[in-house]
């Protein structure tokens, strides 16, 4: 008996190493192989498995075999050794950086040799996508920020719409905010969380800008960066300080969390996300809410809905083995069966003009009125500069100056026009 256990124990193992190796054969029949690396994990994951096994089922030319990668320098050490996929799945900023170092292989001729109407997506997807004229990804998706509002806390301070202006949010803000008995803030009104919406959206909001429409020419003091702040501090000043930071503090703690603070309804305004009304529902919050566009100003309503506009992309490093099947993986997975996966399956917005009246896209709560946003084409992209990383972390650091009451807006956005000089 004991002799039999042992040999099954080595029939199990051999045939165990047998699937090891064919799992690193080649693809079977005259399929060639397409090695992809996305960056997303858990459930998602598991949607860009599913895009992947419908790839392989619509053709029989190309088998893709997916793959967890979210490590940037990873990437960067396998393109370098020549070693890579032959495509990445990330974030068109990830595109950015790689292709700061020539990294990427220009899809351009690619599209031009297969006549692919570049048009099919939106112009700000491609432009997300575009350096220095070349194209060096396509996008699967896109994704927009918008404002999200507490209607039962709206009509509490004596409103029936959202803003639509910035001073007007200003204004239902301070009538919004409501402290406990301890003078702590227990309701926010105004939108200084999450951070990032702060530096982005309710700075964009006043016309404010971090860098030229050239997306090369930094511009950290930006007259609407100044009056952003300028409102940013005041709101703080007029609560305190401290209790304001209190507050946000515990908010960036549980964010998106089932005790984050806008699921809680302890938020007038949410700048945030399409994915927030499906995470609200995960979290079984009743919060009655709403959803506008991100305010302009009395002068510059034409600023109403801007927003960073960022991508997921589709790229083919430069020293992949199989830039054919890359780019048919590629067009098939930016396409409308492919990108219509993923925007259902991971909750995103897409980037392809086709999927903006497609049924199954508008059911997604809050959706219709993202795409409306999307539609506008405000998106702000990220600047395409080598230290882009560096200059963010310069304007957190300032930005924490003002918050903090340590530095007028003013003298904050000079000291970092300062510090960014340097910057390439």
């Amino acid at each position: 008996m004991k002799k039999w256990h042992f040999s099954a124990f080595c029939i199990l193992a051999i045939a165990g190493l047998l699937v090891a190796c064919n799992a690193s054969k080649p693809a079977s029949g005259e399929r060639k192989v397409v090695t992809v690396w996305y960056g997303n994990t858990g459930d998602e994951a598991l949607v860009y498995e599913e895009a992947i096994a419908a790839y392989n089922t619509s053709q029989t030319k190309y088998e893709a075999r997916g793959l967890s990668v979210n490590d940037q320098q990873k990437i960067i050490v396998a393109i370098a050794s020549n070693e890579p996929p032959d495509v990445i799945k990330g974030s068109n900023s990830a595109v950015i950086a790689f292709q700061a170092n020539r990294l990427l292989e220009n899809l351009q001729p690619y599209a031009e040799r297969d006549k692919l109407d570049l048009g099919i997506y939106s112009n700000q997807a491609l432009a997300a996508n575009t350096i220095d004229g070349g194209l060096f990804a396509l996008p699967v998706d896109g994704y927009v920020i918008q404002m999200f509002y507490n209607k039962d806390i709206l009509a509490a301070a004596g409103y029936s719409e959202p803003p639509k202006t910035v001073e007007e949010m200003y204004e239902m803000a301070v009538k919004a905010t409501k402290l406990d008995a301890s003078g702590n803030i227990d309701v926010l009104g105004y939108p200084l969380f999450p951070l990032a919406s702060a530096r982005q959206e309710l700075i964009y909001g006043f016309g404010g800008r971090w860098w030229a429409a050239d997306n090369k020419t930094l511009t950290p003091q930006s007259a609407g960066a100044i009056e952003s702040l300028t409102y940013n501090q005041r709101y703080r000043n007029l609560y305190g300080i401290t209790k304001v930071q209190s507050f946000i503090g515990t908010a960036n703690t549980n964010r998106y969390t089932e005790q984050d603070m806008f699921f809680a309804g302890k938020q007038l305004f949410r700048l945030d996300g399409a994915w927030l009304p499906t995470m609200m529902k995960n979290f079984n919050s009743t919060v009655n809410w709403g959803l506008t566009l991100v305010p302009g100003t009395k002068a510059h309503p034409e600023l109403r809905g801007s927003s960073r506009y960022e991508t997921d992309s589709a790229s083919i490093p430069i020293t992949a083995t199989n830039k054919d099947g890359g780019w048919d993986f590629i067009k098939w997975l930016s396409g409308y069966e492919g990108a219509k996966i993923i925007c259902a399956g991971t909750g995103v917005l897409p980037a392809l003009k086709a999927l903006y009246n497609d049924p199954a896209i508008l059911a997604m709560p809050g959706f219709p009125e993202f795409i409306e946003a999307l539609s506008q084409e405000k998106g702000i992209q990220y600047a395409q500069i080598g230290d882009l990383n560096k200059y963010i972390s310069l304007l957190n650091e300032y930005l924490d100056y003002v918050y903090a009451g340590q530095m007028t807006p003013e003298a904050a956005l000079a000291a970092l026009a300062d510090q960014a000089k340097s910057l390439q």
